[in-house]
């Protein structure tokens, strides 16, 4: 997830959101968590860990910053801190062999007990991957600061276990998964009101696979199961939680679920398919490039979930430009990948882009540099004030790649206003001549 977490996911996130990085497969043929009667002793973990207790795997993944995960004796609680982050998720379920689907394993639930304490950005939830396709999910029952996912809008809703939650799909561009950096869909399912408890303690019941349901009724097809786990998220904030219940069931046959009230957006699952359809020219890191889109996006993707579309009424240049709407966050935006064989570290570039806002107000416009050198940083190309209706050029004639960067994206958002932009001949090329 990115700021927000998601500030991601798809968190989020998705984000459009990040996740444990291990590339093999869980337990094979695992149908049941059975909690172990032997005595224990609690482990303490605070760097990137990934083991298996007490019938319950666990995980700790981290890009940065400081963490402690505590993985307690007699089945899948644990605790866990948080500070100075840029990502951390703190999970205990199940990782299975990817080669079932959900309706294969059984039926799927988790009874939860969670005293959650978020100080900013964070999420309690069901998270998890699955393969074939490649897919990274969350039922989302709290947050902190931000609720997810930052899209536009959601495709669906599912009243299920006494709450109402919205449906989302978020698409993930060449970021970290179970199987390297790639680009992969999100599926949510994000409570409409957090739940209330007793102070900051939560109890209740996930029901699992009634949300995959859910999600089929609204054509977000999961793949076979990788990971199904209780899970704290962390981004960019600090917090603590202690999960004194956590008890995943899979009973030995599915049903589908006929207790659960579904809505499906038909219009919004065809505003999304259209949004995506519009997409041209590959996704594949640049190099020098000038892009008036006059053939499409042009290799442009949304960052955050904001609909990225083709305007054929506003240009700086040319008879289109690209519009972005629907944005949730100050950080959503449009972002294209830079290739690192072109725009090396340490060398200076010359970046440019048109940009114009409608909102009635002046807003701040800006180019960033998204990219990674042990965790997600961010780096500022260009900032220029924007007044409503008028075209403005962010530019920056030698912007120095910082040193070690790698993963370079760049995009343009606006630091001060949720209105829509347009963008319109942007550009990246050598330093310019002094």
């Amino acid at each position: 997830m990115r700021n927000g977490i998601l500030r991601k996911l798809t968190l989020f996130t998705a984000a459009i959101l990040v996740s444990g990085m291990a590339a093999g497969c869980g337990t094979a043929g695992s149908s049941a968590v059975p909690a172990s009667t032997e005595p224990a002793e609690p482990q303490v973990f605070t760097e990137n860990i990934t083991g298996s207790a007490d019938g319950y795997d666990y995980e700790l993944w981290k890009d940065e910053g400081d963490t402690t995960f505590t993985v307690e004796p007699g089945g899948g609680t644990f605790s866990c801190e948080w500070t100075n982050i840029n990502n951390a998720l703190f999970r205990r379920g199940q990782k299975f062999d990817c080669t079932k689907t959900y309706q294969e394993l059984g039926t799927l639930s988790v009874d939860f007990g969670v005293d959650y304490q978020p100080d900013g950005n964070s999420y309690m939830c069901v998270y998890g991957w699955t393969r074939e396709p490649l897919i990274e999910f969350y039922i989302v029952e709290s947050w902190g600061s931000w609720r997810p996912p930052g899209a536009p809008f959601a495709i669906g809703t599912v009243t299920v276990d006494g709450a109402t939650y919205d449906i989302y799909k978020t698409t993930r561009v060449e970021q970290p998964s179970i199987d390297g950096t790639q680009t992969f869909d999100q599926y949510w399912s994000v409570r409409q009101e957090k739940p209330a408890g007793d102070g900051t303690k939560l109890e209740g019941t996930i029901s699992v696979s009634k949300h995959f349901d859910a999600w089929k009724k609204c054509g977000l097809e999961l793949g076979k199961m990788y990971e199904v786990a209780l899970t704290i998220e962390g981004y960019q904030s600090q917090g603590k939680a202690t999960v004194y219940k956590n008890e995943l069931k899979i009973s030995d046959t599915y049903e589908e679920a006929t207790d659960i009230q579904v809505t499906v957006d038909e219009d919004a699952i065809k505003k999304l398919n259209d949004a995506n359809a519009d997409d041209s020219g590959s996704k594949d890191p640049v190099g020098f490039f000038e892009t008036g889109f006059e053939t499409g996006k042009e290799g442009w993707v949304t960052r955050g979930g904001p609909l990225l579309t083709i305007d054929k009424e506003h240009a700086a240049g040319g008879s289109q430009s690209l519009f972005v709407s629907g944005r949730t966050d100050y950080w959503n935006g449009a972002t294209i990948l830079l290739s690192s064989d072109t725009y090396k570290p340490g060398e200076a570039y010359h970046f440019k882009a048109k940009v114009m806002q409608e909102s009635g107000k002046d807003a701040t416009m800006k180019m960033t540099l998204q990219y990674n050198q042990g965790g997600e940083k961010y780096d500022e190309i260009a900032l220029a004030p924007a007044k409503s209706g008028e075209w403005i050029t962010l530019e920056n004639l030698a912007y120095k790649i910082p040193d070690g960067a790698e993963n370079l994206q760049l995009y343009v958002e606006i630091t001060d206003s949720l209105t829509d932009f347009y963008v319109d001949d942007v550009s990246g090329a050598e330093k310019a001549a002094a």
